[in-house]
């Protein structure tokens, strides 16, 4: 062990100065052997394999840990979810509602989809009506104005 190099180091760590004939010398030589012995004892124990199937297993408690964490959490979530989308059906109005004409109606739109495309195409610019269904931009790609009879409002292309 260069012990030039061994006090440099303390020095530069520390700030305290040591005589190369310094007894403390010594031992601190003595203590630097044993642990590159023990180093280089532990470095023969491991083998690559065995390194490599510690990281792995660690790996996978990691992520097993993390999944149930997950899980747990989502699983919650869900039930404050359910929780009130029960609370929502147990409303008598919204239930009256459901078994009135009208619901039973907006059941069977939202069902088929046309409930979604009218919201969606309600109010667009590049939408019109015409005779109750949504029509898209004109062929030609250009956004189309949009003109509604019933609510007689009339938005142009151009603004």
């Amino acid at each position: 062990m260069d012990t030039a190099r061994l006090r440099v180091t303390i020095f530069e760590r520390s700030g305290i100065a040591i005589d190369e004939h310094d007894p403390i010398m010594a031992v601190l030589v003595a203590s630097a052997h044993q642990t590159e012995e023990i180093g280089a004892r532990l470095l023969r124990r491991m083998s690559p394999v065995r390194i490599v199937v510690a990281v792995a297993i660690t790996g996978l408690v990691f992520a097993t840990a993390g999944s149930l964490v997950t899980w747990r959490v989502e699983q919650r979530l869900f039930a404050v979810e359910r929780a009130d989308w029960m609370r929502q059906q147990s409303d008598p109005r919204r239930e009256a509602l459901l078994r009135s004409g009208q619901g039973m109606a907006a059941l069977a739109l939202a069902e088929s989809g046309v409930a979604e495309m009218l919201a969606k195409c309600n109010g667009r610019r590049s939408w019109r009506i015409e005779d109750g269904y949504c029509v898209p931009a004109t062929p030609d790609g250009k956004p189309d104005g949009f003109k509604a009879v019933d609510r007689q409002v009339r938005i142009d292309a151009g603004t």
